[in-house]
């Protein structure tokens, strides 16, 4: 008889992530700083992993998988495992593999091997993901990774994603209303890319159990096309697409978000879901710990409380 349990899914944006030798600004009473070393002399990244580590067993509740983004390394995403691991008694692997991103950005996966399997982990590739996330795009950045995790002897298919941003360099601000314009276009062509694999699996196996997640920067800002361009509608299918469920609104929270941007709430992460997958549905939080804490909390490594300006997107469901 087959016994089922309640696993967890999380996305996880950790800010900038990366190995000691490259520099991290954070933003703290409203000023972008580099406190890459403080008053005792002491380098970001111990600090980072100590509160991402806090943060993954306390805030997270140390979720089965965690797909993350921001990250500067596989080695560097593999050192906050073995910190959680060392604390919790867990056995976290990471991959994260190298991307096109100009900043050497990287996304990746968390996922304790004692309670899920990888059949199978790859990145996207091919000449309709180079043109929107690689060398033939006109911003480089982040190509989609792909796990397949065996759970519960039913096999997942998480589409890990960090769509274009909507940040404009100061020297560019006078141009901000055009290249707002491009990041949404630019966003809505890596989305047509993730539908359309989508689309492949489903048209394979109606009944696949299908996530797409990640950072989406499906922001308010500069978005007179929205409902033209929005990656977020795209991925959720038209016309004879199989659907994907967007899990967060079926809280029917107005007020909801994952991170603040000049004051206003946004939904910048999101976990959608294929049919199948949506009848394992049992739970969905934004878990509330970082976007509106205070920024001065950047530097405290005894705390989990803002290690990164997202806070997480956590799903939860029966397999």
């Amino acid at each position: 008889m087959k016994t089922s349990r309640t696993i967890t899914i999380t996305t996880f944006n950790l800010y900038n992530l990366f190995d000691a030798d490259k520099a991290v600004q954070v933003r703290i009473n409203g000023e972008w700083q580099r406190p890459f070393r403080q008053a005792q002399d002491k380098p970001l990244l111990p600090i980072q992993l100590a509160k991402l580590s806090l943060a993954i067993q306390h805030e997270l509740a140390l979720p089965e998988i965690i797909a993350v983004q921001e990250v500067g390394s596989e080695a560097v995403l593999q050192q906050l495992a073995d910190k959680v691991n060392g604390a919790a008694g867990t056995t976290y692997r990471a991959i994260s593999p190298p991307t096109s991103d100009r900043r050497g950005i990287q996304i990746g996966f968390l996922y304790d091997q004692q309670r899920v399997e990888l059949v199978q982990a790859y990145q996207l590739s091919g000449a309709a993901v180079a043109a929107a996330f690689g060398t033939a795009s006109p911003n480089p950045g982040r190509e989609p990774l792909v796990g397949v995790f065996r759970i519960a002897d039913e096999k997942v298919t998480i589409i890990n994603n960090h769509f274009k941003s909507n940040y404009i360099p100061e020297a560019q601000t006078a141009e901000t209303k055009q290249l707002l314009q491009r990041n949404l276009a630019l966003r809505a062509a890596q989305a047509r890319v993730v539908r359309g694999v989508v689309n492949s699996l489903l048209t394979a196996n109606p009944e696949a159990l299908v996530l797409v997640t990640g950072d989406l920067n499906s922001s308010k800002r500069g978005r007179p096309q929205m409902d033209l361009l929005d990656p977020v509608k795209i991925l959720e299918g038209a016309g004879e697409e199989r659907p994907l469920t967007n899990l967060l609104p079926l809280k029917q929270d107005i007020h909801e978000y994952t991170f603040i941007w000049e004051g206003e709430n946004e939904i910048l992460d999101h976990i959608l879901v294929s049919p199948a997958l949506l009848e394992k549905f049992v739970s969905v939080a934004a878990l509330h710990f970082n976007a509106a804490s205070a920024e001065a909390l950047w530097l405290d490594e005894e705390t989990a409380v803002r290690c990164s300006d997202h806070d997480p997107l956590q799903a939860q469901f029966q397999c």
